[in-house]
């Protein structure tokens, strides 16, 4: 794919896939979200970094349907190569990776134009599941996209998805699972921050933080 690729995207099956998911959620999992209001919408020019905690494959349709205004996913190369796989990613206007944290650098300046542009992404910080459901350390890439971007982050705890269907699980179970939409902040306009001398690396842990405190707050002690 060239360096001018931009996602584009079928709305109706976008929304087909949001009341479809949704339910199937609701129905298997007791689904509940909370602060997605806090999210700025389309009338917000700045771009948007949703970065959830990640723990399983069922976080990333979580942010689709919880929130009204579409959503850019990033999502192994190779799959876009399955038929109908690769058919869906393509039409909600998923980015293609290389890598299994998707820190290649080509998808990074694709993700970054599309920021730019206001558009919101799912970015998680710690670039691949949870072995063992604790918190991973974060990587540099959300970092660097925070900052050059001037996107706003919004950090984003995902509850219950481990219990219900951890990595290496064959079979989910029906456990509740939560979404709670923390605090949006942009860390390209935080001085202290950007003064750090490993300012990617920096970001990613402010933004790490946030997520264990949005977990302290729902998990108290």
């Amino acid at each position: 794919m060239s360096e001018s690729w931009t996602p584009r995207y079928s709305h109706s099956l976008y929304k087909f896939l949001q009341v479809f998911l949704y339910a199937l959620y609701r129905s298997f999992f007791r689904f509940e979200f909370h602060g997605s209001d806090q999210v700025p919408d389309e009338s917000d020019k700045r771009g948007v970094i949703l970065a959830p905690n990640h723990a399983s494959f069922l976080d990333p349709p979580i942010l689709g349907i919880s929130l009204k205004r579409h959503i850019t996913y990033l999502a192994k190369e190779y799959l876009f190569k399955a038929f109908l796989v690769g058919w869906t990613l393509r039409n909600i206007g998923a980015l293609p990776v290389k890598s299994e944290s998707g820190a290649d650098f080509r998808s990074l300046r694709q993700l970054l134009r599309i920021l730019k542009e206001g558009s919101c992404a799912v970015v998680f910080p710690e670039g691949t599941r949870t072995q063992d459901g604790e918190f991973r350390t974060p990587e540099s890439g959300v970092g660097f996209l925070a900052a050059k971007s001037k996107a706003w982050v919004v950090p984003v705890y995902i509850d219950g998805t481990f219990a219900a269907f951890p990595r290496g699980a064959k079979i989910f179970k029906c456990h509740r699972v939560k979404v709670f939409y923390g605090k949006p902040f942009v860390p390209a306009e935080d001085s202290a921050l950007m003064a750090r001398e490993d300012v990617y690396q920096a970001i990613s842990e402010r933004i790490m933080t946030e997520l264990k405190d949005l977990k302290k707050n729902i998990h108290p002690g």
